[in-house]
């Protein structure tokens, strides 16, 4: 059955399938960023309870890692939606959500280190969140709605704070926080943007490898085609040229052909001078058989014929069967002393050989021979002619009797 083509990659397809390639990657990345989060959440951690203590500290780590497990278990939702062909929407929207309570759980990080002269500690923890927030920005770069929310929610906490505690580097970490956002945010949309094109030449890419596979796939089909009707073919034409060729009933060469062979071998003769004998012989009395035993067994007779022929025949010799009862031998490379030999073979082979009859007798097969090879300058229906008239003397003379002209 053929398989329906490809549909074209139109506009609004490419970009529905763009959307929801970015959505998966998106999930991904940020499901797989919980196996790096650790290492963080222990620096910033530590950082917390060497101000404010282990409880502080602990209450901190606790409440990102709710945060870290809900990303888990929502992306887990999203792959399970997205293998089952549900709709993802719910749960993408969900994810960006979450990207940005994990955003607010990282600035927040800053009221627990807020200590007067302890600078060291607070500068040491906007260190990791810059870090942090860099890293977070790359991995979720494919979907802007959740670096805005990330964004968003760790730029709440910091600026908060140095409104509300009296920071004498207020101004200048503020602005500073929000340039490494801005410049974050525009870092963000660039790879959104890069993502985007990737995601888009590889969609075309691969619908082109689809069109090429399947095209291949098809002139792999045509091409079989083609050679199974070719074989068809040939095997129609072998059965044809069979037809043409072969006397159906006996199997010999068909008239047809041996007159071809005989024009071919005529000019190969008169060429390089090579000698050719014709031999030409008729059934006995044939008419008889068939009169009296009836067709079938007639039809016995003539293959018992060529069998017992073909038999006495050497590699080259060709045999035919010219007529009802009558048949010619062509000799190449033959001259007419050995030709007498053979002919006068198949005529003693002939006088012997029988085929049954109902009853339980046997009939015998004598026949008649005329020969004659071929002379200079003489053409293949001259010959015949002559091989013809010695096979007309010969029957003249009595039949079972053989005549070289």
């Amino acid at each position: 059955m053929d398989e329906p083509d490809l549909p074209a990659l139109e506009p609004s397809l490419i970009a529905d399938k763009v959307r929801s390639e970015m959505a998966r990657v998106f999930v991904e990345r940020l499901s797989d960023s919980v196996l790096s989060a650790p290492l963080g959440l222990a620096i910033t951690g530590w950082l917390i309870q060497s101000v404010a203590g282990w409880t502080p500290a602990l209450t901190w780590i606790c409440g990102m890692a709710v945060v870290e497990v809900m990303i888990q278990s929502v992306g887990n939702r999203f792959q399970r939606c997205l293998a089952q062909g549900l709709s993802t929407r719910g749960w993408l929207w969900a994810q960006c959500a979450v990207s940005g309570l994990l955003g607010l759980g990282w600035g927040s990080a800053v009221w627990f280190v807020w200590v007067d002269g302890q600078m060291l500690y607070y500068l040491a923890v906007l260190c990791v969140l810059v870090g942090v927030s860099g890293i977070c920005m790359v991995t979720m770069s494919p979907q802007p709605l959740a670096t805005r929310l990330f964004s968003l929610g760790m730029l709440a906490p910091p600026l908060a704070q140095l409104v509300w505690v009296d920071n004498p580097l207020a101004m200048q970490v503020g602005f500073g926080w929000l340039i490494m956002a801005a410049v974050q945010a525009w870092t963000a949309r660039d790879l959104h943007r890069e993502l985007a094109r990737e995601t888009e030449s590889a969609l075309h890419n691969k619908h082109l490898l689809q069109q090429l596979s399947r095209t291949t796939a098809e002139l792999h089909r045509a091409s079989a085609q083609m050679e199974e009707k070719n074989t068809e073919l040939a095997a129609a034409l072998g059965q044809l040229e069979e037809l043409v060729s072969h006397d159906q009933l006996t199997g010999a060469f068909s008239r047809r052909y041996i007159f071809e062979q005989l024009d071919r071998l005529a000019a190969i003769s008169q060429r390089h001078g090579a000698p050719v004998t014709a031999v030409m012989f008729d059934l006995d009395h044939f008419k008889a058989i068939n009169d009296t035993y009836g067709h079938p067994t007639g039809d016995r007779a003539l293959k018992e014929v060529v069998r017992a022929v073909a038999d006495q025949l050497r590699d080259g010799d060709m045999l035919a069967r010219v007529g009802g009862e009558e048949f010619l031998v062509v000799l190449p490379l033959t001259g007419l002393g050995d030709a007498l030999q053979l002919a006068e073979r198949l005529r003693q082979t002939l006088a012997l050989t029988t085929v049954a009859v109902e009853g339980g007798g046997v009939i015998f097969l004598p026949a008649s021979f005329g020969l004659a090879e071929l002379l200079p300058d003489e053409g293949h229906a001259e010959w015949f002619n002559r091989v013809d008239a010695a096979l007309y003397q010969a029957k003249e003379k009595g039949r079972n009797t053989l005549v070289a002209a």
